[in-house]
């Protein structure tokens, strides 16, 4: 079943990056919430922590690469707007 956990991770993380390409290209991050993608970066720590915990490589690669993708835009967000939740 270690399959279903790779695909997850491909296909998740392939749904991050087309967000994190187009914010970075073009520098704006005006239209996303910054409230949001925060989340995304603690929840992506915390399932990261999780995932060594129970020693799952599908969840700490997906979590972790989540959680990289959403802090690049949390920072261009902070850098573009300030800090406004």
């Amino acid at each position: 079943m270690d399959y279903v956990g790779y695909i997850a991770t491909v296909l998740t993380i392939g749904a991050f990056v087309p967000q994190t390409y187009k914010a970075v290209k073009t520098r704006q991050t005006r239209d996303l919430a910054l409230a949001t993608y925060g989340t995304i970066v603690v929840t992506g720590i915390l399932w990261t922590i999780y995932s060594i915990g129970i020693h799952s490589s599908s969840l700490y690669i997906t979590n972790s690469a989540v959680g990289l993708l959403a802090l690049t835009i949390c920072i261009m967000k902070i850098i573009e707007d300030g800090f406004r939740p």
